[in-house]
């Protein structure tokens, strides 16, 4: 009786499955479609917003060239219209959406007279006036106070709004009463532009300008082109399928549209209403504005997308397959039953099942004990006493000892002495059952550390009580090697940048400074007693001088006249020298290995690091007895040796020369270590602390580095690396005969510094020379614009403010191409002209430069 039934069961169950089947596709096929909605919403939202904020930020910082203007007049006792024209032309050449700004000053019986004279010098015709209701000009009455255009800017396309009164519209008179009452920025209603031709709107800004004593002298008037201030205000923003449209809320709903922006995009099909809109509404000048921003024809279309139809068409395939599989299973499962019987004598034995059961669990033991064997984390499991009872094989290694020699070992054993508090503070917390992670550092066997990362949590038995800790151990010694290295490389970054400005600034006061001594020696007898004293003085600017280079090698950014240079020869020479600039009781020793490569090096800076060096290690013995040894070497060094030796140095591996100074004095310990190449640090009781600073800037110049082993009481080393060179370089300076020399016509001098302008006229006078100056490089393409043929060279600094040296010799040939340019900077020529290359650049003076380095370089511009 119940065999008919199994396939009417079969055929119920299978269509339940497919109605299942039908109602989670259908519920795939809307979720799908809310998320596409959703992607759809978002992307439109996040293209609106940046364009919505874009346009009210162009907006406000559109209309604050109006407060420019207005500080203008404000901080100005008298504005002619020759100084408003050259204010305002700057910022119309920079927003071209300002059509004109003008100046509107108050009117009354008793300046009205002058204020008309004024104007008719440069325009005849100019008077004051209004329209009438047929927009004819009428007069205004003799006695009228108003605020009329007195200047605009340009002149030409606006020159019939010149002596306009604002009064006359009723939307200017409200913004001119605000403006005037609040003394904050006051906008008008969207107005027609006059020399619009298409359907452009503007709108007029006003700002009173108000006099010493908080009376009014006028306003100031920007006349704004809506549609290019929105067009700017989204240039920078990457093109989407979106429209948008700037409203002035404060208007009637029939004037309050200032310009709908189409989207740049074209239309990816029909236009279709779309529930898609942000409105941004804001408060500026005086009124509210809105902008709407909506989807382009086509674009974000909320529909349901293949993706989800995809899901419904997935979905109902499916059930049917799986309905017509359940059917198939259902069919045979009167067989699958019959044979589950028939085999099920087969395991009720109870025996073969607990010896299967054994095995799997031996199985899985072996599996577990495996996977903790091979893992790449140490793993650590102690009793509540801290007695280790499990380590596996990468916490052994990582400790350097085998796992048996951990085992039942406290892990104070494997703890710095200093650390142990730290580690009971830990190990109680774990006992009363607080999980936790921390950085450790451990000790391994050979006594070197290890940093980890430890994660603890307590193991508890059935009733809460802690039996065991187990610990999770990540190896980070190699990362906190990176990021100390990486920390000190930030530190000698940050100080070589502040080294170099200083030496920058210094080598102009040394510039003016070596100038007037220069300038002194010209005008004085040459057997003045005067004259010794200025000699005098000039080799000490000379050793400041000196001094500067050493602060921009430490800044990285010194490079000398480099020259093959023998390394033995080198300390050889400085024997004697060093012998008594040394303690008597401290003996030195040399082990120079013959055969070294040249070294491609400036030979004083290579003497000055050995002389720091070695009276440095002197220092360190004191008066005690003791030996420095001065040792040479070739070494070839990959990227893994410079990582490891001299962390934190950018040096490219290859052969390097090696230099190592060594003493038997007290030694360092790690904290003076740290910090020894600080500026101005030092262990002396005198001294100003450069010697190893300004030393390790000379290195690093040369493309080299610099380690220090140290330990309290064992002496100290410091190694030097320099790259090994392969070739010599013959350099042999030109001579240039400039004793007697003159010149004629006009140089044009740009520098930033009074100082240095001064010294660098004087000197150029005394050569002949008619001089033009100029503070910037803004100010000086404007001097050489207005004297076009008459200036023979310019003497142009390399670093100022505004314009630098690069920008302006770039403008300056652009000008006139044969443009004489003379390059002066503190950096050496070999750093210095780095950008002028093949450019034209016609001679180069380093600061501070004297009389005769100065005329060598006018006479090479001038005569070649």
């Amino acid at each position: 009786m119940t065999e008919p039934r199994a396939p009417i069961a079969g055929r119920s169950r299978a269509l339940l499955v497919l109605l299942a089947g039908v109602a989670l596709s259908l519920a795939g096929f809307f979720l799908a479609r809310d998320a596409r909605r959703r992607q759809v919403e978002a992307e439109f939202q996040a293209a609106a917003r940046d364009r919505a904020e874009s346009v009210i930020q162009g907006f406000r910082h559109g209309l604050e060239d109006v407060l420019v203007l207005r500080s203008y007049f404000e901080s100005s006792d008298q504005v002619t219209r020759e100084d408003f024209d050259a204010f305002t032309s700057l910022t119309l050449s920079l927003h071209p959406y300002i059509q004109a700004l003008q100046w509107l000053p108050e009117v009354s019986p008793r300046n009205r007279a002058a204020l008309e004279a004024e104007a008719r010098r440069k325009y005849p015709g100019f008077r004051f006036f209004d329209r009438d209701a047929a927009g004819q000009e009428a007069i205004l009455p003799a006695d009228a106070r108003f605020h009329g255009v007195a200047f605009v800017s340009p002149y030409k396309g606006n020159e019939v709004t010149l002596g306009f009164a604002a009064e006359q519209l009723a939307t200017r008179q409200q913004a001119l009463e605000r403006a005037l009452r609040t003394g904050e920025l006051s906008a008008s209603g969207r107005i027609r532009l006059i020399q619009e031709q298409g359907d452009q709107s503007g709108l007029l800004v006003m700002a009173s300008v108000r006099g010493p004593h908080g009376s009014s002298r006028g306003v100031v008037q920007g006349v704004f082109r809506a549609g290019d201030l929105v067009q700017k205000s989204l240039a920078i923003l990457e093109p989407r399928g979106v429209e948008l449209r700037l409203l002035d809320a404060s208007a009637p709903p029939s004037e309050s549209v200032l310009h709908a922006e189409p989207s740049p995009l074209p239309p990816e099909g029909a236009a279709k209403p779309s529930p898609l809109r942000l409105t941004r509404e804001f408060k500026l000048a005086g009124r509210r504005w809105a902008v709407v921003v909506t989807p382009g024809p086509g674009h974000y279309p909320l529909a349901a997308g293949w993706r989800a139809w995809g899901v419904l068409a997935g979905g109902f395939a499916f059930s049917l397959l799986l309905a017509g599989y359940v059917r198939t299973l259902l069919a045979g499962q009167a067989q699958i039953r019959a044979q589950v019987e028939a085999r099920t004598h087969e395991l009720a034995e109870e025996v073969e099942s607990h010896r299967k059961d054994a095995r799997a669990l031996r199985v899985s033991e072996a599996r577990f004990r495996h996977l903790v064997e091979v893992m790449g984390e140490g793993m650590w499991v102690v009793d509540p006493d801290g007695i280790t009872t499990f380590v596996n094989r990468r916490m052994a290694e990582m400790l350097g000892y085998p796992p048996a020699e951990m085992i039942g070992r406290p892990l104070t054993d494997f703890e710095f002495e200093e650390d142990i508090p730290t580690s009971r503070r830990n190990m109680a917390q774990r006992r009363e059952g607080i999980s936790a992670q921390h950085d450790f550092r451990f000790k391994r066997k050979d006594g070197s550390e290890v940093w980890t990362i430890v994660t603890g949590n307590p193991v508890l038995d059935d009733e809460g009580r802690v039996v065991s800790v187990l610990g999770m151990i990540t190896d980070i010694t190699e990362r906190r090697r990176a990021e100390q290295a990486q920390l000190q490389s930030q530190k000698l970054e940050s100080l070589g940048v502040l080294a170099g400005g200083i030496a920058h600034d210094f080598n102009n006061l040394l510039t003016a400074i070596l100038g007037n001594i220069n300038l002194a020696q010209m005008c004085i007898p040459r057997l003045s007693p005067a004259q010794l004293y200025l000699e005098n003085l000039e080799k000490t600017v000379h050793r400041a001088t000196s001094l500067t280079r050493q602060m921009l090698a430490y800044s990285g950014k010194g490079r000398f006249v480099v020259a093959p240079l023998d390394l033995n020869q080198a300390v050889e020479e400085m024997s004697h020298l060093l012998g008594v600039s040394i303690s008597k009781k401290v003996s030195l020793r040399f082990q120079l290995q013959p055969g070294l490569p040249a070294l491609m090096a400036e030979a004083s800076q290579i003497q000055q690091v050995v002389m720091n060096l070695v009276t440095n290690a002197s220092e360190a013995i004191g008066d005690a007895e003791g030996i420095v040894s001065i040792r040479t070497g070739l070494q070839v060094y990959s990227e893994v040796d410079l990582r490891r030796d001299f962390p934190g140095q950018d040096i490219a591996p290859g052969a390097f020369l090696t230099l190592e100074v060594a003493d038997t004095g007290q030694g360092m310990t790690p904290e003076v270590q740290a910090r020894i190449f600080e500026p101005f640090f030092t262990t002396k009781f005198t001294g100003r602390g450069l010697g190893l600073s300004a030393m390790q800037g000379i290195i690093r110049g040369h493309k080299g580095g610099i380690r220090v082993y140290s330990e309290p009481g064992k002496g100290t080393t410091f190694k030097v690396i320099f790259p090994a060179g392969t070739r010599a370089v013959d350099f042999e300076p030109e001579e240039v005969e400039v004793d007697a020399w003159r010149g004629s016509g006009t140089v044009l001098v740009v520098d930033d510094e009074d100082g240095v302008r001064t010294v660098a006229e004087a000197l150029l006078r005394s050569m002949g020379f008619e001089v033009i100056l100029a503070k910037d490089g803004m100010e000086g393409l404007e001097r050489f614009r207005s004297a076009p043929g008459a200036i023979q060279a310019v003497l142009l600094d390399l670093t100022m403010p505004h314009m630098g040296g690069v920008e302006t010799f770039r403008e300056l040939r652009r000008i006139d191409p044969g443009c004489r340019v003379v390059l002066t900077s503190g950096y050496n020529e070999q750093e210095a002209i780095q950008d002028f290359l093949g450019k034209g650049l016609v001679a180069f003076v380093q600061k501070p430069f004297q009389s005769t380095s100065l005329a060598q370089a006018m006479k090479k511009a001038l005569e070649g």
